[in-house]
């Protein structure tokens, strides 16, 4: 019976670290680089006070969602991670439809936008921005 239960218990483990890593393989991930227009840093800062919060209670498949800002305030790199195409076709939706959209895309000046991950071709059609996919080629997650 106990050899029984320890051959369960380790079969459960490896199903579950399974599924955990094919999980994250359908991950997409935006990075964004941009520039702030010139006079936009703070009322953009504020900007993300409210529209972080609210994409965070409203996409519970937004894995990541990070800006990061250069001291001078010049510079924006932007990471968001999504568990699949689907939730990242549901952020660029919600977000179009957002009241932060305007304000956003007028403040900022994407000089560069890359799709990692295995994006399908509804999405990429759907990301005005950038058609620069990259799928994966060699690595882990863990």
């Amino acid at each position: 019976m106990k050899k029984l239960l320890i051959l369960v218990s380790l079969l459960i483990t490896s199903i579950s670290f399974a599924g955990h890593h094919e999980a994250t393989e359908n991950q997409i991930i935006f990075t964004i680089n941009a520039d702030i227009v010139e006079g936009k840093a703070e009322s953009f800062k504020a900007l993300l006070k409210d529209m972080v919060p609210a994409v965070k209670a409203s996409e519970p498949d937004a894995i990541r969602y990070q800006y990061f800002m250069s001291p001078d305030n010049k510079k924006l790199t932007l990471i968001e991670v999504y568990a699949s195409n689907e939730a990242a076709l549901f952020h660029m939706a919600a977000f179009r439809v957002s009241p932060f959209a305007e304000e956003f895309l007028a403040s900022i000046s994407i000089t560069s936008f890359v799709v990692a991950g295995n994006a399908s071709p509804e999405l990429m059609k759907s990301l005005k921005q950038t058609s620069d996919n990259r799928p994966p080629v060699q690595g882990f997650i863990r």
